[in-house]
């Protein structure tokens, strides 16, 4: 059994693998680790089964968290994706080292999963799309901001504005300030993502498949009819692939 490690900027998502499958998964929130109310849910036993332990991290400050626990309950060997343990994929870009790890890996696991060019667009705290092409390169892609930190951003820059919780409205005018700031931010991003999706399907002609994951997929799934399937732990599966990949050269 592997676990998979994927240190986020807002969650730790750890999952256990058999083989190809996800057997169990947890998710931790990062301001509970930091503020010592959570604990990471890895018991004895789980990490007495794991082979190997792998890591992808965009969050150097949990990262360090995250190895001293790893420190006082396991003495085994941490395998650290881009560092031991390479990606199989060409990485077309300026500076490919700068590229988010976790985005490298949605764009793994999309490719090996479609076989054939793919948008791949993660909803976390940014939103990032990504293009693999027919090939499997990774052709670069765009970062926006996410809804969530879309929300905290009007409310830090803003006098009167409050943090909202941002949900899909019932209704794309707000009758009230909170329900305007949600309707702004939920359908100014739909707007967004579908302006961009049909944007580089016409620079890139081949680009017919688009792959969606990240806490928000779902939601935005019923106004995005251009996603095709959404994949909840598309970053936990790439590093399993990395991994594989690695050792069956």
């Amino acid at each position: 059994m592997i676990l998979a490690v994927d240190i986020g900027n807002t969650n730790i998502n750890i999952g256990s693998f058999q083989g190809k499958k996800l057997i169990s998964h947890y998710c931790v929130d990062n301001k509970g680790l930091i503020n010592q109310k959570a604990a990471f849910p890895l018991s004895p036993s789980l990490l007495n089964q794991t082979k190997d332990i792998l890591i992808a991290s965009v969050n150097p400050k949990l990262e360090t968290v995250f190895y001293k626990y790893l420190g006082k309950k396991h003495k085994k060997k941490v395998l650290k994706i881009g560092k031991e343990i390479k990606l199989k994929m060409p990485i077309l870009v300026d500076n490919p080292q700068k590229i988010g790890i976790d985005r490298l890996l949605n764009a793994l696991a999309a490719y090996r999963r479609t076989k054939k060019a793919t948008i791949v667009i993660d909803f976390g705290t940014a939103i990032t799309i990504d293009i693999v092409s027919r090939k499997g390169e990774f052709l670069g892609g765009l970062i926006l901001p996410g809804i969530r930190a879309s929300a905290y951003a009007l409310n830090k820059q803003t006098a009167l504005l409050p943090e909202v919780d941002i949900k899909k409205p019932k209704d794309v005018i707000g009758k009230n300030v909170e329900n305007a700031i949600k309707a702004g931010i939920y359908f100014g991003t739909t707007g967004s993502i579908i302006h961009i999706i049909r944007k580089i399907r016409k620079v890139y002609k081949d680009l017919q498949y688009t792959i969606a994951t990240g806490g928000d997929a779902k939601t935005f799934k019923k106004d995005i009819s251009e996603i095709d399937k959404v994949v909840p732990r598309l970053t936990l599966e790439g590093i399993r692939i990395a991994f594989t990949e690695s050792i069956n050269p």
